[in-house]
């Protein structure tokens, strides 16, 4: 699924405080192609593919959940300061092998 913005009335988009008698902004009422409004006036589109649309929702996603686990933290300084905290050290070392291999 592509999502397409179509500038054919660039008016929609662009807005100036200053416009000529006709009611046209200046760059619209010279007449010339320099890109910027005589070129998006050509028809020109932008199309998003779904995989760029599902990564902006997923980044929307993420900006919504906290860094840090409160709770999680709360449940190992718990474990700290009763010295019930143990280390693994061979998870520890197979979570980071997999994830500098990519297979997380």
């Amino acid at each position: 699924m592509a999502n397409e913005i179509n500038t054919n009335n660039p008016s929609l988009f662009l807005k100036s405080s200053t416009s000529s008698a006709a009611g046209k902004t200046p760059a619209a009422s010279e007449g010339s192609n320099r890109g910027g409004v005589g070129a998006a006036s050509q028809g020109d589109k932008v199309s998003v593919t779904s995989e760029a649309s599902r990564l902006q929702q997923i980044e929307e996603q993420l900006s919504n959940v906290p860094e840090v686990n409160s709770a999680k933290v709360s449940e190992i300084r718990k474990q700290i300061a009763d010295g019930m905290f143990v280390i693994n050290p061979q998870a520890i070392a197979a979570k980071l092998i997999a994830f500098e291999t990519g297979n997380h």
